[in-house]
């Protein structure tokens, strides 16, 4: 892990610290097989794989396919096919025919986006400024309300991204927190590419935050809210907004968005990323910090670069251990 402008290895000691990702990251911000190492460590490339040997062999399997296709992608019709851990991926040609009550687009807006210095890193030359990434990476609607067996289609639009519990899955080097109901198996989707996609089924009630791997800290998460309106309060604990943390500074001023509490979501049914109102940076008393030590080699936050809890280890072979 690279020394910051101060002369540290980014550490820094408090209980509200936040990890910053350094400048590198707006020269690298994919690396596609750095996330497909992830989905094929987890089992994703080989369910994938699977599917499609099914789908080239199988004429009732393409049957099937097609009366999903004629009733519009039918609940029905998915039901059976959506995997607790990696859902269920559709191919570029094959989203079109899926519709679902509840959809989401995963994509990158290049320039400004809607929202003033975001996301943001710090500025190495200029100790406690910082300088905004010339793009949002983003899901939207970034908050969702569904109910208890809904499917949600989430659609890529521009990029490479995947659909990511926010746990410890997304990368165990990284101590990233657990922020779904307890009970609930992490989930991802496999990293999908322009006009691919994706179904996952939220049995469990509670709230789910997610993100996206290729993009992790750079503020490209969202909640879901699963919650009936008939059975339940959204006052029950079940449905507070996730604490454990830290989080990525990005991260953090999304999830922490006043319009992302659970009870606003809910009302809402859902928020538009560009009806957020973020708070604007927040260094951590170095400026560079980050909560635990921990980061990749480049900075760049992706999963196929990791170091250890002292900051010291990287995949080469180095290990480490926080005290």
């Amino acid at each position: 892990m690279a020394n910051q402008p101060d002369g540290t290895d980014g550490r820094s000691d408090g209980s509200n610290e936040q990890r910053w990702i350094p400048e590198s990251s707006r020269r690298r911000l994919l690396k596609l097989g750095g996330v497909g190492a992830l989905a094929a460590t987890v089992g994703g490339a080989g369910m994938v794989a699977g599917q499609q040997e099914d789908d080239g062999g199988d004429d009732e399997g393409d049957e099937a396919d097609g009366a999903g296709d004629e009733s519009g992608g039918s609940d029905a019709v998915l039901d059976d096919l959506v995997d607790p851990t990696f859902g269920y991926p559709l191919a570029a040609d094959e989203t079109g025919s899926v519709t679902l009550e509840h959809s989401v687009v995963a994509t990158i807006e290049e320039g400004e986006g809607a929202h003033e210095e975001f996301p943001s890193e710090p500025d190495e030359s200029a100790p406690g400024s910082f300088v905004e990434i010339p793009a949002e990476f983003l899901f939207d609607p970034v908050g969702l309300q569904v109910e208890p067996g809904d499917l949600v289609h989430f659609r890529n639009g521009i990029g490479l991204h995947t659909v990511t519990a926010y746990t410890e899955l997304a990368d165990p080097n990284l101590e990233v927190p657990r922020r779904v109901p307890e009970g609930v198996q992490p989930f991802t989707s496999p990293p999908m590419t322009p006009d691919q996609s994706w179904v996952y089924e939220f049995s469990e009630k509670g709230v789910y935050d997610y993100l996206c791997l290729p993009h992790l800290g750079l503020g490209m998460v969202g909640r879901i809210v699963v919650f009936d309106p008939e059975e339940d309060d959204i006052s029950d604990e079940q449905f507070s907004a996730p604490t454990s943390g830290p989080l990525f500074p990005n991260d953090a001023r999304v999830l922490e968005a006043e319009e992302l509490a659970p009870a606003n979501i809910v009302e809402a049914g859902e928020v538009a990323w560009e009806d957020l109102s973020l708070g604007t940076p927040t260094a951590t008393p170095s400026g560079t910090g980050t909560p635990d030590g921990t980061g990749t080699p480049d900075g760049t936050g992706t999963p196929d670069g990791t170091a250890t809890p002292e900051g010291t280890g990287t995949p080469n072979g180095t290990e480490g251990a926080g005290e």
